[in-house]
């Protein structure tokens, strides 16, 4: 079973890699770090008053805006202390335009945080300003926006006669909620934009993975030929045992980290029901054993493919331009993602997880969006396996003759003959 020693020999040498040790550990650290240190951030994120200056053309709005801020910090002390400044025209003109720059001027001074000017014409064209020297704090523009939108409003229905308050409890808007029917028949809440980000993620991780592992073994092959290795390793192994060698031992490496990840994944989704912040990951397990499988077919049925290029070149970047060719269909699913998610079901959808080339990523897309039938699933996996023993008949006969020629790289037509010639 000088197999065996190949697998062995591929896989040790693999996971010994310090670039395999970090990427395998950094992942998951940097996927829970993306999701958790915001929540942790926003534990520690200092508290202070902001002194506000309300300058007001229409009369009314400061005095609202000042009494409808009523944040208190931790101390208890309010969080936004307001000033109105009434800017109305009276005796001495039009005041606006010089309040206004006056309260610019003590912002530049650091003497106020906030200036909001509110013109007369706000009632009509609804335009005020927010300024400040600290343009990023986005939530506390989000809160003045809200509450000078509610005090100009008011304003609007009582030259109207109408009151606010009722207005406002009539005019709430109906808020729908997303809801989809699981195959079991399980009612559950669904978000567009986290199954989005959540389908994205995992197409990548499935995407990186069987790219950067058949990327590895067809790296393997052409430094052995250019070193000369693989004349010493042919001297004592079959060109089969060696192709299964590194197929599995390789494979096995990528199922190694491809399964810390998973884990990692596992954990993150079991905390999310802990967690308000990963609620949108509460992905079923059962999710993660498709990953395997489908990395396992995608992996064998390409790397099948990079073995071939591996074998017929004698040079890294002619191997390149094969690789080139062989990544081009692993693009496809990722450009379409956005057209899957919106209707996973669709002939298009179903049509394009049934191809082999694209079966992989856009089958684990279906199965994270939908739960698609069993029967769907089932056949395509029939058909990755069928075109995986093509791939492979293939991949042996070329790699039996191109492993040991050295020199041009050799055209498709040439491949085409070594796999005739090698029947």
């Amino acid at each position: 079973m000088k197999v065996l020693h190949v697998i062995r020999r591929e896989y040790v040498e693999n996971v010994r890699r310090r670039s395999f040790i970090v990427s395998t550990l950094l992942v998951p650290v940097v996927m829970t770090a993306f999701f958790v240190l915001p929540l942790l951030l926003s534990l520690f994120v200092p508290e202070r008053q902001y002194r506000v200056v309300v300058v007001d053309q229409v009369g009314g709005v400061g005095p609202e805006v000042a009494a409808s801020l009523a944040d208190t910090l931790k101390s208890g002390e309010r969080m936004y202390v307001v000033e109105s400044v009434d800017a109305r025209p009276d005796a001495t003109g039009d005041r606006f335009a010089d309040e206004r720059a006056a309260r610019i001027q003590a912002v530049q001074d650091g003497e106020v945080d906030i200036v909001i000017a509110v013109p007369s014409t706000a009632l009509e064209d609804g335009k005020t300003e927010y300024i400040t020297r600290d343009a990023r704090g986005f939530s506390i523009f989000e809160r003045f926006t809200d509450v000078v939108s509610d005090a100009v409003i008011q304003r609007r229905l009582a030259a109207e006669g109408l009151d606010f308050a009722r207005v406002k409890t009539l005019s709430v808007p109906v808020a729908m909620e997303m809801r989809q029917i699981g195959a079991a028949g399980d009612v559950r809440e669904r978000s567009f934009i986290a199954e989005y980000a959540l389908v994205f993620i995992f197409v990548m991780i499935l995407y990186m993975a069987i790219l950067s592992w058949g990327m590895t073994i067809s790296r393997s092959i052409v430094e052995e030929k250019g070193s000369r290795v693989i004349e010493v390793l042919l001297s004592s192994l079959t060109p089969r045992d060696l192709m299964v060698g590194k197929l599995v031992g390789v494979g096995a490496a990528g199922l190694t980290q491809l399964s810390v990840w998973g884990l990692g994944g596992l954990a993150m989704s079991t905390a999310s029901g802990a967690i308000a912040l990963l609620a949108p990951l509460d992905i079923a397990p059962a999710v993660f054993g498709y990953l395997i499988l489908y990395f396992l077919l995608g992996f064998l049925l390409y790397s099948a493919l990079f073995m071939a290029a591996g074998a017929v070149c004698s040079t890294e970047p002619d191997a390149q331009q094969f690789q080139g060719l062989i990544t081009m269909p692993m693009i496809v699913p990722i450009m379409a993602l956005f057209l899957l998610i919106q209707n996973p079901s669709s002939t298009f959808a179903v049509t394009l997880s049934m191809i082999p080339l694209f079966t992989p990523m856009i089958m684990l897309a279906r199965i994270i969006l939908l739960e698609p039938p069993v029967w769907q699933i089932v056949l395509s996996v029939v058909l990755l396996l069928a075109t995986i023993y093509f791939a492979v008949v293939f991949a042996a006969r070329v790699f039996r003759v191109g492993i040991l020629l050295y020199g041009k790289r050799p055209s498709l037509r040439e491949m085409v003959h070594w796999y005739k010639l090698a029947k």
